[in-house]
């Protein structure tokens, strides 16, 4: 139950019930900064205020956080629901008891000893005139207070997956246990049929065939059927494996699994599968061998199993935290020096391709100029200019005319020059 986990939980934590609140159905990767800003947002009304703690649900599928307030709860000013990341967080609290309801208990109380007000009158430090007198108000004001009180439970079929509108089995049995609780004073056939009203389907038909086999059924007895049937029956052995065996998952940060791994354990003790005196050495041999640890964290979390002080709950956690945020800072400061080498060798690239262009411009600049594309190079000119005005090769005479040689139509006339050998 809700209220029941409300109190366990501030019992742990050594603090008051009174001024506690219990948040539920926070989405798991709301981070601290979202939740501080949702939780201001909605109790700011009611003064300064101090996140104890969180866990993850699994019947929720969520995570809950516990919250202390400076000062006991103004029922007036605390909200049911809290707007927030995934839709609204509703909000539990230790239900008032009001001078009616205190009376209501007291009467139920000398009834069930086989008393009566008048003969414990004196023992109670009033007058008669005084008790009577209370009784009256206390049965002439019940039924306005009930009516006031009473609120419409949520819609529950027992399908596997809620329908739009409906909620699940233990979402409804927190808050329809809390309203039972409430509605002491209301006839049991009012309390069936508030029961009743939320129910749809196969739940419904179940609590049909309970009333038409003994009509003298309690609501609670409907409850307990209920229960019975969807709720969680794990037995110890299944439930002491389950948290034995739970290991952090793939991608899954080691906050998340010392979460889960907190909620498998409280199951497990409150089914009697462990020891309560035990949790903290159970937690703290998990968290060594089922999950993935900095080398600090280890070492650390080692040194505290060897002098046998194994951590609470809340300070394993602490210790995670810090050490998930040490390795983000860590994270950061590589990405920030990569970031700044790839920009240095991008500006060292730049200048050796600005440096390569610069080469290449001076070379163009060298072949536009005298000499360039187009024009023989000076060397080449001038020993062309030489070959065409050099004077007949070394070694070689003229080749005297034969005389008396007549000329042959068609003949090609003889070289002039030819070799003096």
């Amino acid at each position: 139950m809700a209220v029941t986990m409300l109190q366990d939980w501030c019992r742990w934590m050594g603090v008051s019930a009174r001024r506690g609140l219990l948040i539920l159905g926070i989405p798991e990767d709301c981070d601290e900064a979202e939740l501080q800003e949702s939780l201001e947002a909605s109790l700011w009304p009611m003064g300064h205020f101090t996140v104890l703690g969180k866990v993850f649900r699994e019947e929720d599928n969520a995570t809950a956080a516990l919250v202390e307030l400076d000062q006991e709860v103004n029922y007036a000013l605390v909200p049911r629901e809290i707007p927030g990341t995934g839709g609204p967080w509703n909000v539990v609290f230790v239900p008032r008891c009001s001078g009616e309801e205190f009376l209501s208990r007291v009467f139920y109380f000398l009834e069930q000893q086989g008393q009566t007000v008048e003969s414990v009158a004196g023992a109670l430090g009033l007058g008669l005139r005084r008790v009577c007198w209370l009784r009256s108000v206390s049965q002439a004001v019940r039924p306005w207070v009930e009516t006031m009180r009473y609120q419409r439970l949520g819609v529950f079929s027992g399908r596997d997956q809620p329908a739009p509108g409906e909620e699940s089995f233990e979402a409804w049995l927190d808050h329809t246990a809390d309203m039972l609780h409430v509605w002491q004073g209301v006839s049991e056939r009012e309390k069936r049929r508030r029961l009743m009203e939320g129910l749809r389907g196969m739940a419904l038909q179940l609590v049909h065939g309970l009333l038409a086999e003994n009509p003298a059924r309690t609501a609670q007895d409907c409850l307990a059927a209920l229960i019975q049937v969807f709720g969680n029956n794990e037995s110890q052995a299944t439930i002491r494996v389950k948290c034995l065996t739970a290991q952090q998952q793939s991608g899954e940060r080691l906050s998340a699994f010392l979460l889960r791994l907190e909620v498998l354990l409280q199951k497990a003790i409150e089914k009697g599968a462990l020891a309560r005196a035990s949790a903290d050495h159970v937690r703290l041999r998990q968290v060594l061998t089922r999950a993935n640890l900095t080398k600090p964290l280890d070492e650390a979390l080692r040194k505290l199993r060897m002098v046998g002080r194994p951590p609470s709950f809340l300070e394993m956690l602490g210790l995670v935290r810090e050490s998930e945020a040490w390795e983000a800072s860590l994270a950061r400061s590589e990405r920030a020096q990569a970031e700044e080498g790839a920009g240095a060798r991008a500006n060292a690239h730049a200048g050796a391709r600005a440096n390569a262009k610069a080469e290449d411009d001076k070379v163009e600049e060298k072949e536009a100029g005298p000499g360039g594309p187009g024009c023989e190079p000076e060397g080449l000119a001038q020993a062309g200019e030489q070959e065409a005005g050099e004077s007949p090769e070394e070694g070689l005479e003229p080749i005297p005319e034969e005389s008396g040689k007549e000329d042959g139509a068609g003949e090609t006339s003889p070289s002039k020059y030819s070799s003096g050998k």
